[in-house]
């Protein structure tokens, strides 16, 4: 499937943007952590996968929720993430795992479940890639099920349900017409309609 004009600049539009918030986020997170402790401040983590959920649920196409995670995670990097590089490196992850949310499903299903979906593997992509980069003895066995837990959790709401939300409310104010997602209803109501 080809990319249209309008919805590769949406796409960058929304990826840079989930980027500046990522950043933000990060920030906010120095103080939450130092409060509650690393596994603690877990709970924000469903934040930094949002772009993913966003774009795909938006443009429904292959590669657009990896390419918007990748895209909001080298903002973050580039607008002075205290993660550093790694935090580019975690969202090539994240962003993998919610893809795969969308192609278990051949890219046909854009609902609540996917995106929550999404959410989650996009945990579990992180913890994968925080296995690699700090190694299996990093954590004891009970704090990674806990972490991996919270992660998951917070993905699903903060990641995928909080994405539907938000996109849906755009798509009550008409800016999202020329978009997959509003043919898609369209096309649904049609559909409906007609009683087929």
């Amino acid at each position: 499937m080809n990319w249209k004009m309008n919805e590769v600049v949406l796409a960058v539009i929304l990826s840079v943007a989930c980027g500046v918030i990522y950043l933000g986020w990060s920030t906010l997170w120095i103080p939450i952590s130092a409060l509650v402790g690393p596994v603690g401040a877990g709970f924000m983590f469903g934040i930094w996968v949002i772009a993913s959920p966003i774009v795909a649920y938006i443009i429904r196409k292959p590669g657009a929720a990896l390419i918007a995670e990748v895209v909001a995670a080298a903002v973050e990097l580039l607008t002075g993430s205290h993660f550093g590089l790694s935090a580019l490196l975690i969202g090539v992850f994240q962003g993998i795992g919610s893809e795969i949310a969308f192609a278990l499903f051949r890219y046909k299903q854009y609902n609540l479940f996917t995106l929550m979906l999404s959410g989650a593997l996009a945990a579990v992509g992180g913890m994968i890639y925080n296995l690699i980069a700090n190694g299996f003895g990093y954590y004891t066995q009970e704090v990674f099920y806990m972490t991996l837990g919270i992660h998951v959790i917070s993905g699903i709401i903060l990641g995928g349900w909080l994405a539907k939300v938000i996109v849906d409310s755009l798509a009550k104010t008409g800016v999202l017409e020329q978009y997959e997602i509003m043919k898609e209803k369209r096309k649904r109501e049609n559909i409906h309609a007609t009683g087929m």
